[in-house]
């Protein structure tokens, strides 16, 4: 396990993290470790969009106009 030292943040930045580290009930050490190694797990858009394109092609084709619906249903 490695230790970083003296990073300089902005003072608005500062304010967050320890606004978040009182919410979440750990240190402001802890609240910005957990942040860099939260980065490391999260998807990147480009494989989110990706995920999407790959699910709404998986959907079956809608043969159901919805405007068509709409109209049929405010006629009643």
């Amino acid at each position: 396990m490695g230790i970083i030292e003296k990073i300089v943040v902005s003072d608005e930045t500062m304010q967050a993290l320890e606004r978040d580290a009182r919410q979440h009930g750990r240190t402001v050490a802890e609240e910005v470790a957990k942040r860099i190694e939260g980065e490391k797990n999260r998807t990147s858009r480009d494989a989110l969009v990706e995920r999407a394109r790959v699910f709404r092609a998986s959907l079956p084709a809608q043969t159901i106009d919805s405007l068509a619906l709409l109209r049929e249903d405010r006629d009643r």
